[in-house]
């Protein structure tokens, strides 16, 4: 038993690897197989199908996610050193634990306008990810770090759109200045919704 979990766990992060760098789409038990040494018949035991296979993936993707962004965060003091902690170490995920990127955002683009169960798990995911930014902003208005006078949604929403920003500027555009860019955005967003900035702290 322990022997197969160490092989389904070096397929799906294999697999984690091939879709960070070429997409959820160009992901098939074919192509996996040939990265993993195994033959597509005993691979296609494991998954069944391609689409069984996306959607492991992902769950996959969303396994690390929780590990490697929302546990650490946790660690820290509730309200915006928390809500920093999981922009931080969302950034230090999808640029330096996986080789091309944040799997879960480029899957936006493939499935936006692709109906069917990947799809719905696509949306399913981001929908996860956007509420766990949204429940650290309402921590941040409890704890009078923000104010309660602005939607958490809203909030939500202009610090998920500077991620992908720094996603798109610092993988695609190679652009020097993204990190800067993404850090002076950031704190735009909570001044604006009533937070003081008193010293660098992110």
């Amino acid at each position: 038993m322990k022997r197969s979990l160490e092989t389904k766990e070096f397929i799906l992060q294999t697999a984690l690897n091939l879709t960070s760098k070429f997409g959820l789409e160009s992901l098939s038990i074919g192509q996996l197989a040939k990265s993993v040494g195994m033959s597509k018949s005993g691979l296609f035991g494991h998954f069944k199908s391609k689409e069984k296979l996306q959607i492991m993936v992902l769950n996959y993707a969303a396994e690390s996610f929780t590990e490697q962004v929302i546990k650490p965060a946790i660690k820290e003091p509730r309200g915006l050193p928390r809500l920093e902690a999981m922009m931080l170490q969302w950034k230090k995920w999808s640029h330096h634990y996986l080789a091309g990127g944040c799997p879960i955002l480029s899957s936006i683009v493939e499935y936006d306008d692709r109906p069917g169960p990947v799809r719905k798990h696509v949306k399913q995911l981001q929908q996860n990810m956007i509420h766990s930014f949204e429940k650290a902003i309402i921590i941040s208005q409890e704890e009078s770090h923000l104010s309660r006078d602005f939607s958490a949604k809203q909030i939500a929403y202009e610090i998920y759109s500077n991620m992908i920003g720094y996603h798109i500027y610092s993988r695609l555009l190679n652009n020097e200045s993204a990190h800067k860019m993404f850090l002076e955005t950031y704190k735009k967003i909570i001044r604006s919704s009533g937070a003081k900035i008193n010293k660098e702290n992110i």
